[in-house]
């Protein structure tokens, strides 16, 4: 009898140490590993990104359960911030916008595809997972790529209030000198939540005022950032040159565009913190100047008016997250390079089709062209794609 009990106080503690919570959470740390079991030693399998969403299953001990890549995988739950509960059901309707959109069994592109749903089509998306909205098609759970929808509509229950989207009211542009903090509440009380950070002449939504503060959009919750360092660029336009939802740049350049531009670097030295072009006698010999790889992708997009943060780190937190397989021209390609620092993204550079990426290595290198396969393919975090 006693080892009877004995058995049931341990299968409770299990069950209780596993309790699915189903919340839906926003990471907070620039890089945040992925392990295959809930344990600090536990091989790392991928990585998540500053702001990434995610769907926690369960919690067990110090991690979250998620679905990661169509597996299972646990991140460090203080890492984490939950954003809503599942209680609360987010229904939203989206509107296809590629030419023929594949249906997945599971979140993942390693998913077996079910169907396929045609441009135009209307669909009423559940929830989000892993870069998939989760749909019914033909009667069953199935998850399409959210690249491909766009959204038209979204509704909450219960709610108390509207159910509408909020439209912003402005457009803001940053003119703080290093970076302005982003508050939980309209205060500047040393007691207000700092949520994250603007970046100079960063375009921002703004959705009201409140005492002295603006009212946005940050990580898919409410901020308030200081009036003092905003200036109005558009006190009518619901869309800023800089968009938040998908973090953006609207411009009339294109990937090719970025590309073609780059390539004119081919050859340039590697410069520890380098962020312009060599300059060179009439001899051909080196003057000064140079980049790093960080400083070249900084100098490319300037060129067209697009102002990206100055380290790889930062510049990581800018576009719209693109996976190895959906790369186009002009997209930035992040890598883990410095084995000394393993969980943190240490080298980018710019997509040029055909699987090859332009980039500033190292010490003692050049701006060249590589391949996108080996070392570089094993070592690769992410894509991201900055112009619309």
């Amino acid at each position: 009898m006693k080892k009877r009990i004995v058995f049931i106080v341990m299968l409770l503690s299990i069950v209780s140490s596993q309790i699915a919570i189903a919340d839906s959470g926003v990471v907070n740390t620039s890089s945040l590993r992925v392990r295959q079991q809930p344990s600090l030693s536990s091989n790392i399998t991928g990585y998540l990104l500053k702001n990434a969403k995610v769907n926690t299953l369960a919690k067990s001990g110090a991690f979250y359960k998620i679905n990661f890549n169509g597996k299972t995988g646990y991140i460090g739950s203080s890492y984490v911030t939950i954003a809503k509960s599942a209680s609360v059901s987010v229904v939203k309707s989206g509107e296809i916008t590629a030419t023929t959109l594949n249906v997945r069994s599971g979140a993942g592109a390693t998913y077996p595809v079910t169907g396929s749903i045609v441009l135009g089509s209307k669909v009423t998306i559940s929830g989000t997972l892993n870069g998939f909205y989760k749909i019914i098609y033909k009667g069953k759970t199935s998850y399409i790529s959210t690249l491909y929808v766009k959204l038209t509509s979204s509704t909450s229950t219960p709610a108390s209030t509207s159910t509408s989207t909020p439209t912003p009211t402005g457009v803001g542009n940053i003119i703080a000198a290093d970076f302005l903090n982003i508050r939980k509440t309209a205060s500047l009380d040393t007691n207000s939540t700092i949520i994250g950070s603007l970046k100079p002449n960063q375009k921002v939504d703004i959705y009201g005022i409140e005492n002295n503060f603006y009212k946005i959009k940050y990580a898919g919750q409410w901020g308030y950032i200081y009036k003092t360092y905003v200036s109005i660029v558009n006190s009518t336009s619901s869309s800023a040159h800089y968009m938040p939802n998908g973090q953006q740049y609207t411009t009339t350049a294109t990937g090719n565009n970025v590309v073609s531009y780059a390539n004119t670097f081919l050859g340039m030295p590697y410069v520890w913190g380098g962020t312009n072009p060599a300059k060179l006698g009439t001899t051909g010999k080196y003057i000064s100047g140079g980049f790093d790889c960080s400083g070249l992708v900084l100098y490319v997009y300037k060129h067209y008016g697009i102002t990206l943060p100055r380290t790889s780190m930062d510049q990581i937190n800018v576009g719209l997250p693109i996976s190895i397989n959906n790369l186009k021209n002009g997209d930035l390609v992040f890598f883990t390079t410095n084995t000394s620092s393993p969980s943190e993204v240490s080298h980018i550079g710019i997509y040029i089709g055909n699987n090859k990426f332009i980039h500033c290595p190292k010490p003692g290198d050049v701006v060249k062209i590589s391949e996108l396969t080996g070392y570089y393919k094993e070592n690769f975090v992410i894509g991201k794609r900055v112009i619309k």
